[in-house]
């Protein structure tokens, strides 16, 4: 049976949840990048799902609160929950920079692999011709000194502000090394200065625009 609605599953943190840092809330579908995504792309021809959690990491259970966080830990039930999946996105690591977890740059950047590899294992395996899904690796955006006056600092310290400026290059060569597909959402987007963390509506538009130029891109040639 020929599929022709392809299934773009996104899979972050409360950039892709769409966290609204002016009262903690939560924007409307048709604001956050994935919802924006989704009227970009139409529905006809693809079917995107949402899978954004707040405080999500890479692969750190979060001991600070009660459900797990660890990427790596639910996105085997995710994929098995969309599948079958045509694109795979994956935007995190932000929340790795929490003081709490003592991560290097290099060590973000090994979650990211690790994401990859998991995702690849678990569609391939559930996939009828034993291939995995497409793979877009998401660099996340800059933390920027607005971070000092918003309501996280005191999580992730002056310290997640340099160590953002680190992370595009690591994850680049995770995605090449690994050989999936790589966009640089610190190149396009900056956060908000409420909490120089969290994006702004413009943000979630500006990434949704070329979340859907690349996500035409990939499965066009799929």
């Amino acid at each position: 049976m020929v599929r022709t609605v392809k299934t773009i599953v996104c899979y972050g943190d409360s950039n892709t949840y769409g966290y609204d840092p002016t009262d903690s809330g939560r924007y409307a579908y048709a604001v956050r990048w994935p919802g924006r995504l989704q009227l970009l792309l139409g529905r006809e021809a693809y079917y995107v799902v949402e899978e954004g959690l707040n405080c999500r990491t890479t692969v750190h259970s979060d001991p600070c609160y009660d459900d797990d966080k660890s990427g790596v830990a639910l996105l085997p039930a995710i994929i098995k929950t969309h599948m079958p999946i045509d694109l795979l996105v994956v935007m995190l690591g932000s929340n790795d920079m929490k003081l709490r977890f003592h991560m290097q740059a290099a060590d973000i950047a090994r979650g990211a692999a690790l994401l990859i590899q998991t995702a690849k294992q678990v569609s391939a395996a559930k996939s009828p011709d034993g291939m995995p899904c497409e793979i877009l690796l998401v660099a996340p955006p800059l933390i920027t000194e607005d971070l000092r006056d918003g309501a996280c600092y005191d999580e992730f310290g002056d310290r997640a502000i340099s160590l953002s400026r680190e992370l595009s290059n690591w994850y680049a060569t995770v995605a090449q090394n690994s050989g999936v597909h790589f966009l640089d959402a610190a190149k396009l987007v900056t956060p908000s200065p409420v909490d120089g963390l969290h994006l702004t509506p413009d943000g979630h538009e500006v990434l949704a625009q070329a979340m859907a130029q690349t996500c035409r891109a990939i499965l066009t040639h799929c």
